[in-house]
């Protein structure tokens, strides 16, 4: 080979590494034509979710390509949204904040990833529940084992904001699993870690993240002060919710641990933070991370299974259609956002809406922005061949590991499930927003969705039985196999059964005696049951029919917002009705003892009252079950 051939070789190959580096230039449509489609797409979303407002950036190879705002950041004034002024709510978009706060600290040797979090806490203390301890890794993929604890996440009001380190202390999560297992979304893991670097850096946490981050990349036009600062006040946009025909402004939201989701931030200043991740820490002449740092910030941290997304190092891997995709999605009540980067194509992607039905349509537009420009590749994969009997392994329900433990809101839990059912095809069938998808086998544990590439992976215990699934886009979450105890089917059949003989009870013995009193049958029963007998279980199945019938008007009187505000007032007062059921309960218990003792009444009174009894005890049960018996808050 003479030299000139050496040379182009060795050029051809230069060309070739960059070429598949974060910064290579690669094909893309004009701006006219991507803002024609964005349009297309945000507008119609828009208007099928009465969505008030939008903020959108496209930025593309250190420039930004696209930068809009749609519809209304102010509807009764009529004032617009403006991309590069009009500041939205970014909810837990603000995270990423605090992972590249972390990242800082690690560089500069102050942080590391891999050791126990205690050594940097004073203000509190970590259950020592397992043997394992917490890392700094294992916040940042949200693999430290906390249960969820939604009482008092949002605020009306700025009273309710306090030093990071005392809302941790009385707010501490219970420790349901060991580190490292799976992964499960918290926002009380990332609080610890803001209040870590907030003990490293002797700064507040607002005030470190405007020096080493939002100045460095001048975003002038963010903040995660609350309420925001005089000067940005003017330009934050209303939330909404649509009802009766208008948009309905809402009042600012307050976020006590302010890190994990209190950022306001414009769609231009976004594109900046992008630019940073996308430049591997770099902003122009600004750095606020070392490439090195930056790239290990995206590099996998941890994986459920090979063919589930992983997540990074604070970023959630969103690949889709084989594209590498990593990014992060927040939300309050009233705002909905998305981030999303593509690093081998050096694009990033902003979108936020402002109003409440905007929270599933981030996903979708990101879903068919990814599905326009980056379509799936013909999927040839051959089924697994499998009889109908291994297949029923799979079958049950499966629930989220997301959910409260050891607060009265476990309860919650029992809603938080969904069945996978076989079909008689020989597939697995799931439900999600009323939309049914299919899944069949390709591997002995994994299914393979029928119109995508997405795939629900199985986990199973050293006695064959499967515990757990996992969604292959959806690396912050695994899905628990429900216990028969801690299912829908035994506890909706069980408050069935006992509501219907309680409204039986409350209803039916006094429509009885006034019958009687009013027509006076002249044949009275030989044993009637006594009246303390009676009023023991009448007042009884009343109280516990007054318990559910108030908790229910509480709990959808604010569309879910009760709970994550606080534990209302009405609520606890109304606890006190479960444990004058004890009483009462116990006081039928003597009474059914005495009544089959004596043989007192007739059998079928004595049957039916046994029955009130049992139904009582049992709907003890259950209350104790999912934390409703005292003031489990």
């Amino acid at each position: 080979m003479d030299h000139k051939m050496k040379k182009v070789l060795f050029v051809a190959l230069i060309l070739l590494l960059f070429s598949s580096s974060g910064f290579a230039q690669t094909p893309w449509p004009d701006s006219t034509a991507l803002d024609s489609y964005m349009d297309g797409l945000v507008n119609t979303y828009m208007e099928e979710n009465d969505i008030a407002g939008a903020t959108l950036g496209i930025i593309k190879d250190g420039e930004p390509i696209l930068l809009k705002g749609y519809g209304y950041a102010d509807v009764s004034a009529k004032k617009k949204v403006r991309p590069d002024s009009t500041l939205f709510r970014i909810g837990s978009i603000s995270k990423m904040f605090v992972w590249t706060a972390v990242m800082q600290l690690v560089e500069n040797d102050q942080l590391e990833l891999d050791t126990d979090i205690t050594q940097y806490i004073e203000d509190f203390e970590i259950p020592a529940t397992f043997d394992e301890p917490i890392t700094m890794k294992d916040l940042m993929t949200h693999t430290a084992g906390f249960e969820e604890y939604l009482i008092g996440v949002f605020a009306r009001d700025s009273t309710k904001l306090r030093p990071l380190g005392e809302i941790l202390s009385d707010e501490m999560p219970a420790r349901v699993r060991p580190p490292a297992t799976y992964a499960s979304y918290s926002n009380h893991g990332t609080g610890i870690a803001a209040y870590i670097v907030e003990q490293v850096s002797g700064m507040q946490f607002e005030e470190y993240v405007a020096q080493h981050i939002l100045n460095p990349l001048q975003m002038t036009m963010s903040t995660f002060r609350q309420p925001l600062p005089d000067t940005l006040q003017p330009y934050l946009s209303k939330g909404y919710v649509f009802r009766s025909g208008d948009f309905k402004e809402k009042g600012f939201e307050y976020v006590p641990l302010g890190p994990v989701g209190a950022g306001s931030a414009t769609a231009a200043d976004m594109l900046n933070f992008m630019q940073a991740h996308l430049r591997y820490g770099q902003f122009g002449e600004a750095s606020i991370l070392d490439s090195v740092t930056a790239r290990q910030m995206q590099q996998p941290a941890f994986r459920h299974h090979a063919t589930v997304n992983p997540m990074r190092h604070g970023f959630i891997d969103i690949s889709q259609n084989g594209v590498e995709v990593i990014g992060h999605g927040g939300d309050t009540f009233w705002f909905h956002s998305t981030m999303a980067l593509f690093p081998k194509q050096n694009i990033g992607l902003f979108l936020s809406f402002n109003s409440a039905k905007g929270g599933s349509v981030t996903q979708k537009v990101l879903t068919d922005f990814v599905d326009h420009y980056f379509p799936q590749d013909e999927l040839v994969t051959d089924t697994l061949d499998v009889n109908k009997e291994y297949l029923q392994r799979f079958e049950g329900s499966y629930r989220g590991n997301r959910y409260p433990h050891e607060r009265l809101t476990y309860m919650m839990a029992l809603f938080n499930s969904q069945d996978i059912i076989l079909t008689n095809d020989g597939m697995l069938k799931t439900m999600s927003d009323g939309e049914a998808s299919y899944w069949f086998p390709v591997d002995s544990l994994t299914f393979r969705n029928t119109d995508n590439a997405n795939v629900i992976t199985f986990e199973e215990n050293s006695s064959g039985n499967i515990t757990h699934a996992f969604l292959s886009n959806a690396p912050i979450i695994a899905l628990e196999r429900v216990s028969f105890f801690s299912s829908q089917n035994l506890h909706f059949t069980l408050f069935g059964l006992a509501g219907a003989a309680f409204l039986i009870t409350v209803f039916y013995w006094p429509l009885a005696y006034g019958i009687r009193r009013k027509y006076r049958p002249t044949v009275e029963a030989k044993q009637p049951l006594a009246f303390p007998k009676k009023l023991a279980a009448w007042t009884n199945a009343l109280i516990i029919l007054l318990f559910f019938g108030w908790v229910a008007i509480l709990m959808s009187s604010g569309n879910g917002e009760a709970i994550v505000y606080g534990i209302s007032s009405g609520i606890k007062v109304s606890l006190i009705l479960p444990i004058i059921s004890i009483l009462l309960t116990t006081g039928m218990g003597y009474y059914t003892y005495v009544m089959w003792k004596n043989n007192e009444s007739g059998t079928w009174s004595r049957i039916c009252y046994t029955l009130l009894f049992v139904f009582s005890v049992t709907m003890l049960w259950q209350l104790y079950y999912w934390n409703l018996l005292g003031w489990q808050y």
